[in-house]
């Protein structure tokens, strides 16, 4: 005689939680419901009760401010590095008090993992979300180069001193902490809207599509926010094969007719936006929009499909990414646009004015999409119109 398995008991017991409680949450995301179900089946159901996403106010819009390269725990073990991410939590602040985003996305490099000597970086995981949890922005985040890195040792820690507080000989102080540790630290957070991803998807964990609730047909999507893991770390600086395949089926499935605009985020830029980018140190010149160009791209070390995938997609307007602190251009790329975010954060390298990019999505009196860059001292600049 068949009987319900365990799981799948759990998973009856999410729907009908779901269907009895939460009737916009299901109404809104029933766009992605499936995938949301293979991704979340080994957490608890409260979990799920995160807050929604969708437009608002009378002229219908949603604002997402990006935060990038925050590199919390920086030289973790001296009075500087703590006193940078003071800075880094007042630059949050500032741009979060006037701008009022509906969504943060942090764009990787939360944290300096390679400087922190513990096991452990989850507090300053945390610290690094905590000016959007606190006021009760929802944020979603994608992982950088640096926030499962491992520790790199300094000469002075094995002279007679050493690091205060530094247990001898113990190596669990030298490991990065993971990912799924991360993933799972951030899900705990009543404010995050941050998925694991699929199970199997190589590599990583931030590999998730987030649905914003259109305001003129509830039930539909305004928008469709696409966060991808691009590697380092513990990884290769690159989005696989296997990601790019699983955007494209993912689309395919959730917007079939491509009539729901896509934005794509992920942490290393391609090589596609050194193609497109001005010259380093030149000039920022039309079609280009940006306020700095200091350096080289530094893109992922290879290409395996996803800029193909993503140009031969009429939904998708814009690709967001950060890892370049001295850069903050969008450039245009066949039919969508190459933008860099703005170094956010005290840690990091550069000394240029702090930021972040911010996008205004519109759905009336049809879609569209601004963005500009807000610095720490009121500036505005790099304003344009995406879609």
């Amino acid at each position: 005689m068949y009987s319900l398995q365990s799981t799948e008991v759990s998973r009856l017991w999410v729907l009908l939680v779901l269907l009895l409680s939460t009737p916009m949450y299901w109404e809104v995301d029933a766009i992605s419901f499936k995938d949301q179900m293979g991704m979340f089946g080994d957490l608890k159901p409260p979990q799920l009760n995160k807050p929604h996403l969708g437009v608002k106010g009378s002229d219908r819009t949603f604002k997402i401010a990006i935060m990038a390269d925050l590199h919390y725990g920086e030289t973790a073990w001296t009075s500087w590095g703590p006193h940078q991410d003071v800075k880094s939590s007042r630059v949050q602040d500032f741009i979060l008090d006037a701008e009022k985003p509906d969504l943060v996305i942090y764009l990787g490099d939360q944290v300096t993992a390679n400087n922190i000597v513990a096991a452990n970086a989850s507090k300053y995981w945390v610290q690094s979300m905590y000016p959007a949890s606190r006021r009760s922005i929802p944020h979603a985040s994608v992982y950088g180069n640096h926030d499962d890195a491992f520790t790199v040792y300094e000469d002075d820690w094995f002279g007679p001193s050493g690091i205060p507080g530094l247990p001898a000989f113990d190596v669990g102080y030298y490991h990065s902490t993971t990912r799924e540790d991360l993933t799972k630290e951030e899900m705990g957070m009543p404010t995050s809207v941050s998925r694991p991803g699929p199970e199997g998807l190589w590599p990583s964990m931030s590999n998730f599509v987030l649905t914003v609730g259109s305001g003129r047909s509830p039930g539909t999507a305004a928008a469709l926010l696409y966060l991808l893991d691009s590697g380092g770390g513990s990884y290769p600086e690159i989005i696989s094969a296997s990601q790019a395949a699983w955007f494209k089926a993912t689309a395919t499935e959730v917007n079939p007719a491509g009539s729901i605009p896509e934005l794509i985020f992920f942490h290393i830029p391609t090589k596609a936006h050194a193609k497109v980018g001005p010259s380093p140190k030149s000039a920022i010149e039309h079609p280009c929009v940006g306020s700095i160009n200091e350096e080289e791209v530094a893109s992922q070390v290879q290409e395996k499909g996803l800029m193909d995938v993503l140009t031969k997609r009429k939904a998708v307007k814009a690709v967001f990414t950060g890892h370049n602190h001295g850069l903050d251009w969008c450039c245009p790329h066949q039919s969508l646009w190459l933008c860099f975010a703005r170094h956010t954060g005290y840690g990091g390298y550069g000394s240029w004015t702090r930021g972040a990019r911010i996008l205004l999505l519109a759905e009336e009196p049809e879609f569209s999409l601004k963005s500009w860059i807000k610095l720490e001292n009121g500036e505005v600049v790099a304003d344009i119109d995406l879609v």
